[in-house]
């Protein structure tokens, strides 16, 4: 009865998903079509290979990389190097621009679980960095598991209101779980991810099959896909590390949003929570984007709810207030909203022994808002300096209101602690038939030669023409 009443409500679920994708959710389009898989075996039958990338460096870069996952050169291998340089080269930007938003998560999880590093690039092959992809098939978040997997192999919540497959840490601790069990049955990491891509079941029918021990032993036992996987994966790892060599660079940034955490329990209207608040409702998507509506719903229990840092103080104590009005829908709003935050801007006497972090942490404010109210570029300060430092008060909104200077003080200093929209434009040169290093150097003030290699990871003088190179 309980497994029926399972596979019933899934049923739905699956119903509403399809229903509710084009809305909701982004349809993840794989990377690969028929077409590329189709050119991949031409390839492997000995078609043809006018490599526009001499396969040299490539074999000799994988080689530097070292890394504990063995990033094999072969022509496959070489194929999808040149098909996220050149034919998928907006794939591998939109990739570079993401990944500071989730690889810093990722490391941190596969640190904690002993696993290479470098499966961090898994992602970009399985979802494009999207917390919200969903494939045709069902399988969704990050890390694309299917519902099944997803609730019964690591507890994660699937259902109409809340997906966890779909909030990254969960998400992504799941999948560590999974590759670590993964490799304690099949201890090689090539199959390890040709089991991610097509179940264990699948590996282990070709390796009885194929007679073989290792993913290429078994290459031709796997499906089309499968095959196509492990040379994937390799492909990008070496994209993300030699991208500058191929003229792909970020253009925009992405920008981390520092989150907190708030336990909250029973039913909880979103619009409200965040109105009362004082930030988006779409901020609190982003952070949260396994809550699939505007509510959460009433059966949530001890659930953790990200919410952003620099609202955390002051939700926490109004915290009473926001959740009464938040769980009746707003009626009658919280007229106990009493307690602001209020940062008065002093002088601080840097003591002796003291260094720029001690002072942050004194004040409990980031180094970054440190550094900016002060305009100080590098991390240090010296005894006897006068800086400026945030003191934090709690004052009622009746104070607020009625003083003038401490509006205008918040004001001011709403600029300093602020996060910026945008960061200082980085600037590009296109090189031109018979530009050399030397002329792009006396083009541009404060160019050094030293300081175009290290912008651009060069590594020889040659250039060619149509490569963007990063001057500022």
């Amino acid at each position: 009865m309980k497994n029926f009443k399972y596979f019933f409500g899934l049923f739905f679920y699956l119903l509403f998903l399809q229903n509710a994708k084009a809305q909701v959710w982004n349809s993840y389009q794989p990377i690969l079509d028929s077409k590329v898989i189709d050119s991949l075996a031409q390839v492997e039958q000995g078609g043809p290979t006018n490599w526009m990338i001499d396969p040299g460096i490539i074999q000799a870069r994988l080689k530097q990389m070292n890394n504990q996952i063995p990033l094999d050169y072969n022509f496959q291998t070489h194929q999808f190097v040149e098909y996220f340089a050149f034919k998928k080269s907006e794939f591998t930007q939109r990739m570079l621009e993401k990944r500071d938003l989730y690889f810093p998560l990722y490391e941190k999880y596969l640190k904690q679980y002993n696993l290479p590093d470098e499966l961090k690039y898994l992602s970009l092959i399985e979802s494009g960095l999207d917390p919200r992809a969903l494939s045709n098939k069902g399988a969704g978040g990050l890390w694309q598991f299917m519902p099944y997997t997803a609730t019964k192999d690591f507890g994660l919540r699937v259902d109409p209101l809340i997906d966890e497959r779909f909030d990254p840490e969960r998400a992504t601790e799941a999948a560590c779980k999974y590759m670590r069990r993964l490799y304690s049955i099949f201890g090689d990491w090539h199959l390890v991810l040709a089991a991610y891509n097509t179940g264990m079941g699948n590996v282990k029918r070709a390796i009885r099959n194929c007679k073989g021990d290792t993913f290429w032993d078994i290459y031709n036992c796997l499906p089309k896909q499968t095959r196509a996987y492990v040379p994937q994966f390799i492909a990008i790892t070496y994209m993300m590390n030699y991208n500058w060599d191929y003229a792909i660079h970020p253009e925009k940034e992405n920008y981390f949003i520092p989150s907190d955490t708030l336990i909250v329990s029973g039913y909880k209207n979103l619009a409200t929570f965040t109105q009362l608040s004082g930030f988006g409702l779409d901020t609190l998507k982003h952070l949260n984007p396994q809550i699939l509506t505007n509510f959460l719903p009433q059966n949530s229990k001890n659930y953790v709810l990200r919410i952003p840092k620099f609202k955390s103080e002051f939700i926490k104590a109004n915290r009473q207030a926001i959740l009464d009005s938040a769980s009746s829908d707003g009626k009658g709003l919280a007229t106990s909203l009493t307690k602001v935050l209020h940062f008065e801007k002093v002088r601080y006497k840097v003591k002796k022994g003291e260094n720029i972090y001690e002072v942050a942490r004194k004040f409990d404010i980031s180094l970054f808002d440190l550094k900016r109210i002060n305009h100080i570029r590098r991390n240090k300060v010296r005894k006897g300096q006068l800086i400026w430092v945030l003191e934090k008060n709690w004052i009622t909104v009746e104070e607020l209101a009625k003083n003038d200077s401490i509006k205008k003080s918040s004001e001011l200093i709403s600029q300093y602690v602020a996060p910026k929209s945008s960061k200082k434009k980085v600037k590009f040169h296109k090189v031109k038939p018979g530009d050399t290093l030397s002329d792009i150097v006396a083009k541009y003030d404060g160019l050094t030669m030293k300081k175009l290699k290290q912008l651009n990871r060069l590594r020889t003088l040659v250039i060619k023409p149509g490569m963007k190179l990063r001057i500022s």
